[in-house]
Formats: C-alpha cells, sequence, structure tokens
C-alpha cells in the first residue's frame, strides 16, 4: 500500500465518532449524572446526621454543665442563707441575692433545653425549689426583724433537710432521664449515618463502574483527536508568531509607561516639595504676625527683672556695710574695746534704721521670686515658640489637646489680650494621636483669625469636650463673623478679606486640610455681627486614607 493511500481525509475520525458512539455517550452520560445527584444527596444527608449528632452532644454537654451550675448555686444559697442566720451579717444575703438570679436564669434554662416528655419532671423541680426559696426569704425576713434564732430554726430544720433533700434528687432523676434519652437518639442518628454511608459506598460503585465504560468510549476517540491536534500545532505555530509580534509591541508600551510614571512619580515628589513650603511659608507668615507681640510679652519681665537686679545691687550694697560692721565689732570684742563697741553698735543702728532692714529682708524675697517668674515666663514662651517654629518633623504622638491649646495660647497671647477677654471650659479630654506641630499650626490659625475678626474689644472662648468617640475643640468669638458670599470661599488657597501685610490666604486652607489628615473634620457657624464658632473633631486614633496611623507614623 503507497502512501498516498495511506492519508485520512480530514474529518474522518470525528465523523465516525459521532455516528459510531453517539447513543452510548449520551446514555453513559445520563447514568453519571444521575449518580452525582445520588452522591450529592447522600453526602447532604451525611452531613446533615453528623450535625444532628454533634447538635445532640451539644445538647446534652449543656444540660449537664446546667444540673452542675444549678446544684453548685443552690448549695451557695443554702450556705449564704444558713451563714446570715448564724452571723446576722447582711453581707451574706447581698452574696444570697448575687447569687439567687443565676439559680433562677439556669433553671429556666434547664426548662427550655428539656424535651416536652420530661416537661412536667422539670417543673416539679421548679416547684421544690421555690419552696425553698420562700423557705429562705422568710428567714431572710426574720433577720431583719432581729429573730435570728426562729431564722435558724427555718433554715436548720428537719423539713428544709427534706425538702432539700428531695429537691437534689429530682434533679439528679431528671438528668439520668435525659441522658438516656440523648443516648437513644444518639444511637438512632449513627444508625441512619450508617445506612446513609452504605448507600454512599454503593452509589460510588456505580459511578466507577460508568466511568469505565467512558473511558472506553474516549479511546476510541482518540485516533480522531490525534489529526484534530495536528491542526492545532499549525495553529499554535500562527499563534506563537503572533505571540512574538505581541510581546515586542508590549515591551515597548511597557518602557514608555515606566517614562512616565517616572516623570509622574518627579512631578508628585515636586507638588510634595511645593506643599512642605507652602505649609512652612504659612507658619512663618504666622510667625510674622506675632513677632512683635512675642517681643513685647518677653520684653515685659525683662523690664522688671532688670529693674529687681538694681534694686538687688543697692540692697547689696547695705549688707556689704552690714557686713563690715559685723567684721569691726569682732575684732571691738577680741581687743575687749568698750568704747570702740559702743560706737559700732551705734552705727550699726544708724544704718538699720536708715535702709530699713526689716524690709529688705522681705523685699529680697518678693525680688527674687519675681525674677524666677518673669525668668520662667520667658522660658515658656521662648520653648512654646521654637516648637511651634522648628521645622515639622511629621510625627505622631500622643498629644493633650488642652495643653496643645495652653501652649500655642503662650505664643499667640498679645494678640488677643489687647482686644478680647479669653474663657476656657475644658473637659479634660483624653489624649489623640497625632502631629503636634501640625495641630498647633492649625489652633494658631483660627486663635489669629478670631483676634483679627474682632473689632474693639470682645471675647475668645475656647471649650474642649467628647463627642461621638472624638474630641472637640470649639474656639468661638464675638467678631464681625463671615459674609454669606464668602462662607463657600474660606477654605479656598489664597483666598483671604484681610488687608495686605495680614495674611496669604493660606491659614485655613492649609488647616482644612491637616485636620483631614488626621481623619477628622473642622466645621464653622457663623453670623454677620455677631461672631463665628470653629469647630475641630479629631479621632482619638488618627486614621489617614491608607488606614490607622501608630506613634512615630508619618501624616
Amino acid at each position: 500500500m503507497n502512501a498516498q493511500s495511506q492519508v485520512i481525509p480530514r474529518g474522518t475520525g470525528i465523523k465516525h465518532l459521532k455516528t459510531g458512539t453517539k447513543i452510548s455517550v449520551r446514555f453513559f452520560t445520563a447514568v453519571l449524572i444521575v449518580t452525582t445527584v445520588i452522591l450529592v444527596i447522600l453526602g447532604i444527608y451525611d452531613y446533615r446526621a453528623e450535625n444532628v449528632i454533634k447538635d445532640l452532644n451539644d445538647h446534652s454537654a449543656m444540660i449537664e454543665t446546667l444540673r452542675s451550675e444549678i446544684i453548685h448555686y443552690d448549695e451557695i444559697l443554702t450556705m449564704s442563707a444558713r451563714m446570715a442566720a448564724a452571723t446576722q451579717d447582711t453581707r451574706w444575703v447581698e452574696r444570697y441575692k448575687i447569687y439567687e438570679p443565676r439559680l433562677t436564669a439556669a433553671i429556666n434554662q434547664a426548662i427550655v433545653l428539656s424535651p416536652g416528655v420530661y416537661r412536667k419532671e422539670t417543673d416539679r423541680n421548679n416547684m421544690g425549689k421555690i419552696k425553698l426559696l420562700e423557705m429562705e426569704h422568710k428567714a431572710f425576713d426574720l433577720i431583719k426583724s432581729g429573730q435570728g434564732k426562729e431564722a435558724m430554726e427555718i433554715l436548720f430544720c428537719e423539713q428544709y433537710e427534706i425538702q432539700k433533700k428531695n429537691y437534689i434528687q429530682a434533679i439528679e432523676k431528671l438528668n439520668r432521664f435525659l441522658k438516656r434519652q440523648m443516648e437513644d437518639a444518639l444511637l438512632v442518628e449513627k444508625s441512619k449515618e450508617n445506612f446513609g454511608r452504605l448507600t454512599f459506598i454503593t452509589v460510588l460503585i456505580m459511578l466507577l463502574l460508568s466511568l469505565l465504560f467512558i473511558i472506553r468510549i474516549a479511546r476510541q476517540s482518540q485516533a480522531a483527536l490525534v489529526e484534530s491536534n495536528y491542526q492545532l500545532s499549525l495553529r499554535t505555530l500562527e499563534l506563537d508568531q503572533l505571540t512574538q509580534t505581541l510581546d515586542l509591541q508590549v515591551q515597548e508600551r511597557t518602557s514608555k509607561l515606566e517614562a512616565a510614571l517616572k516623570e509622574l512619580q518627579k512631578t508628585h515628589d515636586d507638588l510634595k516639595h511645593v506643599q512642605t513650603q507652602l505649609l512652612q511659608s504659612e507658619k512663618f507668615s504666622a510667625i510674622g504676625q506675632l513677632a512683635a507681640g512675642i517681643a513685647h510679652e518677653i520684653n515685659n519681665p525683662i523690664g522688671f527683672i532688670n529693674s529687681n537686679m538694681q534694686t538687688l545691687e543697692q540692697y547689696a550694697v547695705t549688707y556689704n556695710a552690714l557686713l563690715k560692721i559685723l567684721s569691726d565689732l569682732g575684732n571691738a570684742y577680741q581687743n575687749n574695746d568698750q568704747q570702740e563697741i559702743a560706737a559700732v553698735i551705734e552705727s550699726w543702728e544708724k544704718i538699720r534704721h536708715a535702709a530699713n532692714i526689716d524690709f529688705i529682708h522681705s523685699d529680697i524675697v518678693n525680688l527674687i521670686r519675681e525674677s524666677q517668674e518673669g525668668a520662667e515666663k520667658i522660658r515658656k514662651i521662648i520653648v512654646d515658640l521654637r516648637a511651634f517654629a522648628s521645622p515639622d518633623k511629621g510625627g505622631v504622638d500622643s498629644v493633650n489637646i488642652e495643653s496643645l491649646l495652653e501652649s500655642v495660647l503662650n505664643v499667640v497671647w498679645n494678640e488677643i489680650k489687647y482686644k478680647a477677654e479669653l474663657r476656657k471650659d475644658y473637659g479634660h479630654v483624653p489624649l489623640v494621636s497625632c502631629d503636634p506641630q501640625k495641630m498647633a499650626q492649625v489652633l494658631v490659625s483660627l486663635l489669629i483669625n478670631a483676634s483679627q475678626a474682632i473689632k474693639g474689644k470682645g471675647i475668645i472662648s475656647l471649650k474642649t469636650y467628647m463627642v461621638e468617640g472624638h474630641v472637640a475643640i470649639d474656639i468661638v468669638d464675638t467678631g464681625c463673623g463671615i459674609p454669606p458670599e464668602n462662607v463657600t470661599k474660606i477654605f479656598d488657597p489664597f483666598f483671604t478679606t484681610k488687608p495686605v501685610g495680614q495674611g496669604v490666604g493660606l491659614g485655613l486652607s492649609v488647616s482644612y486640610d491637616i485636620v483631614k489628615k488626621h481623619g477628622g473634620t473642622i466645621t464653622f457657624k457663623t453670623q454677620v455681627g455677631q461672631g463665628t464658632t470653629f469647630t475641630i473633631k479629631l479621632p482619638l486614633v488618627a486614621v489617614s486614607a491608607n488606614g490607622r496611623l501608630s506613634i512615630g507614623d508619618n501624616i
């Protein structure tokens, strides 16, 4: 037979498969589907049986636990009642009141869990316990009226012991009934489970036989699939060529995308740098506005410290003269020169009366104390100013908002004290996780705005409190308010109604961004001619767009 006679026409194998095995494939496919459905049903049945057995075991364990709790609580109540009667101590009565509801709850739960056939027995146990409780409550009433002996007679009498013994025996009997019922139910369910598994194995064997027949049919179709594989190999070669072409195009596009990504990253870094510069610019703007006032606040204590030093210098001259007199007096005593001693004492009296030594002695203490207070005020202003003006590290820390407000007030106090009366209403709120420098910048901006909004003399009020799990800060001024046409613009960058030199319009915009990055909100209410209230709400734990922030993280 030549080579040409061996060539099989395309599609012959597949056509033979369709005509010769079509009926067999349908038959065994139907058998496979039916068998699979039966296996699924048996699997569900077996799963249900396992769950029923588990529920019965859990039910049995729960009833046993309740039985133990009922006996335990009953013993505690009996002991508490008897100790109360024996000692006349009301603490045992309080202990009784603690455990009585627990016993009642355990009994009620046991009643619910008991099958209907044993419900009467459970109710009978409950009635027995009620009789015991009535006897114990009657004893408590006698104790309250001072009849401790009669109460002991009730709690230690034979009737009480018999009632308690019958109650315990009834509980044990009910528990045995329930255990027997649970064991019978478990046997029934396990029998069902074993039957289901046996049926499952039988059906599985039928499924395997069906698979063997299907495998036989599959082998018959293998020859036809060889031709199809040949055609697929040709298609695969064509796809490989297309894939190589696509790979080259993808590499080219990837290179362009990487270049674009680098450019975007550079632009993003530039924007972050500009944002940092804007934040620092706004901070320096605030410092510039506060500089004269801070200098004045520092100059006042320096002035009276300098005056105190001059006074102390005069007092030092007087003390040096007194020390010289004391030295001369010592020499006169050593020489036993009575005339010299009298002269020195006379000089002492003249200087003491002329210089008013008693006043100097008390005034020196006041001068030193005042100078120390002035130096401490200067130190605090410088520390607070340095903390506000130093470059922002962007770290999250646990911050006391009220202490931060006090620190900010030290910086802006000269802006406020001549224009407004300051009122504080601190709610002693918990610590907040935030960036203290950024939050101080927000508070400085709002306080400066509040002061500048007041024409003449007004009031600025600060309030801290908790609301909906957030720490809230209210900054209220009695200034001119915000006109309606500007209400929607105040958080826009570079928007300002102030004269030139009093701001660049970034304060509220920057403040809004800072609070938002902490996961908080900043809102306001205003009325023209009445004033404005800004409210900041911060979560106790700072939350950014990327999730919860920890101590030390950057905002």
